[in-house]
């Protein structure tokens, strides 16, 4: 009996981390005007990865990078290679908005949250989520606005 727990337990925990590390979409090319930019600020820079993705009814340019310290940083850049802004991972997933969380209980009957992030529009007023969330034995990552407007949901790969 305790060996069948143990293993479910064990089974659970690599497909916690399976979903918690799915990747949302294909890696890009980073422009050099971007991986440019990012190195003028953050000269150690590592690890570089870049996707597409849409926030605020832009195409953006999302990438990925650990600092000197080796903390992942986000950063959107415009098709142009200027920076937009950055994802704020949300440690207290207690944080996202009652909207956010109603929508989201709504169209994703029993799910879990594996991890959020936050992006701040620098133009004008407004947040999005970028959710990752299990439901039914699936993987999503799903856009949300802080009003609870789903705007894009696609289901992972686990």
């Amino acid at each position: 009996m305790l060996q069948l727990f143990a293993s479910s337990l064990g089974f659970f925990a690599l497909s916690l981390a399976l979903a918690v590390n799915a990747e949302p979409g294909p890696s890009v090319s980073i422009p050099e005007k971007v991986s440019s930019n990012i190195l003028k600020r953050h000269p150690k820079a590592q690890d570089m990865l870049a996707t597409q993705e849409t926030h605020f009814g832009q195409k953006l340019l999302e990438v990925s990078f650990k600092d000197e310290t080796g903390q992942e940083i986000l950063e959107l850049f415009t098709a142009k290679g200027h920076l937009f802004t950055n994802e704020i991972k949300i440690e207290d997933l207690s944080e996202i908005t009652p909207p956010v969380i109603a929508s989201l209980k709504q169209e994703f009957p029993n799910y879990e949250l594996q991890r959020a992030e936050l992006i701040v529009n620098p133009n004008s007023v407004g947040e999005e989520y970028e959710i990752y969330l299990a439901s039914a034995g699936k993987n999503w990552k799903v856009a949300i606005k802080d009003n609870g407007t789903i705007l894009d949901k696609q289901q992972l790969n686990p």
